[in-house]
């Protein structure tokens, strides 16, 4: 994408993200960009959380009162 560059280690990997604001300005889907940017930092932050199995949630939402 322009505007945005990555810092890696030693290895290569990922570790950072650069983003040009004042390129980032010229994108009409800025927007866009910043809400999928906030879901997968969500998304990252959450990853060493225990899912729950999605039978019982349904039915502990549906059992509720």
């Amino acid at each position: 994408m322009r505007g945005v560059s990555y810092i890696t280690d030693e290895a290569g990997h990922k570790m950072a993200i650069v983003i040009d604001l004042e390129k980032l300005r010229e994108i009409k889907a800025k927007d866009e960009f910043f809400e999928e940017l906030e879901d997968t930092l969500d998304i990252i932050l959450r990853e060493d959380e225990p899912s729950a199995n999605w039978d019982k949630t349904k039915s502990d939402l549906l059992n509720k009162d």
